[in-house]
């Protein structure tokens, strides 16, 4: 029997890792982006502020997904190091060093691809990494969790920042597709958010846009979603 035949792209995908192991990440980011900008757009263009919510909760969300997929493909039942904490309004959280790891220290860390687009695109003052941290422990179950904390005029809209639970399990796949190994999720999607921030630069102070990104994505970080729209064990 003949086997089926890869898709061009794949192929081509494949080909290139060997010179550029992040092809796939590279060349997702662009299709998720598209995809995006697809799905936001109105008569009145893409509002940039609600991308940068959704970029970076996606970039946030990556690293739970990515930690947890890859624990249970060692045959573990959750990452060493993540517990669920509970909050006094009934909400439930994952935390853990892992997280935080991912989202400050890691090689291509959330903070480490926004900040660098923030700077090339005119940020001189970056904030404080660990107050961002510090912020959004101490927002968890509070009205304030999640929300970034900028100006009321360069707020993204209330939709942005719920949305999360629609879009992760409509993009994974996508992302599975380019990024088969789950440990360059987050990599794609902080490229995502590089680009992001750098399409706004001429609409909102490249300081406030990773401010958007770093605060949604700490917060999405921690946010439990119903099993059915995490990656399945072992993928």
């Amino acid at each position: 029997m003949t086997a089926p035949s890869r898709d061009p792209l794949d192929e081509a995908i494949a080909a290139r890792r060997s010179q550029d192991p992040l092809v796939g990440a590279k060349i997702g980011a662009e299709e998720v982006s598209r995809r995006l900008l697809q799905a936001m757009a109105t008569d009145r263009g893409v509002h940039v502020e609600s991308l940068l919510a959704v970029c970076g909760a996606l970039a946030g969300h990556a690293w739970q997904a990515s930690l947890r997929a890859r624990a249970r493909a060692a045959g573990q039942m959750e990452p060493e190091g993540l517990h669920v904490i509970g909050t006094q309004n009934g909400g439930s959280f994952l935390v853990g060093e892992g997280l935080a790891q991912g989202l400050f220290q890691d090689r291509y860390s959330t903070w480490g691809l926004a900040a660098a687009a923030a700077q090339q695109a005119g940020c001189s003052a970056l904030p404080d990494p660990m107050a961002l941290w510090r912020h959004g422990m101490d927002s968890l179950g509070q009205d304030s969790f999640g929300v970034p904390q900028v100006p009321s005029r360069h707020s993204p809209s209330s939709d942005s920042l719920q949305s999360l639970a629609s879009l992760w399990p409509a993009l994974l796949p996508v992302v599975q597709r380019f990024c088969p190994d789950p440990a360059e999720w987050p990599i794609l999607f902080g490229l995502l958010a590089q680009k992001a921030i750098t399409m706004g630069r001429e609409v909102i102070d490249p300081c406030l846009a990773l401010r958007i990104v770093m605060d949604t994505a700490i917060a999405n970080a921690m946010v439990i979603l119903p099993e059915s729209q995490e990656a399945p064990p072992g993928s």
